[in-house]
């Protein structure tokens, strides 16, 4: 997920190392990521089967990471999860509409 985002806001124009990596910071925290992860479900905007997957994923978490949440940190591993399946089942053109949804979402909430 980071790759995309990198990607993303390099294709915004260049910019040094350092400031591309405080920016995508922001997008790819566990935090910025739970939100992503509850508007997407809020929205109805995941199909049955993606539902699952982000489920399934967020069950699967363990402990949380560097000062999140537990909670955060779940939903964060669910979205991650989903993420990582579209990638492997061949659906990366769906993989990257929901990154950039959620690049979207978080900077408009800014």
């Amino acid at each position: 997920m980071s790759l995309v985002v990198r990607r993303m806001l390099l294709e915004k124009g260049d910019m040094p190392v350092q400031k591309l990596h405080k920016a995508s910071v922001k997008y790819v925290s566990a935090d910025a990521q739970a939100v992503v992860h509850d508007v997407l479900l809020e929205k109805d905007l995941l199909s049955d089967e993606e539902k699952e997957i982000m489920h399934r994923g967020k069950n699967h978490a363990h402990p949380s990471g560097r000062g999140t949440g537990f909670g955060s940190y779940k939903r964060a591993t669910g979205l991650e999860s989903l993420i990582g399946y579209l990638y492997m089942a061949g659906r990366s053109e769906r993989a990257d509409e929901l990154i950039r949804f959620g690049v979207e979402y978080v900077e408009g909430s800014k």
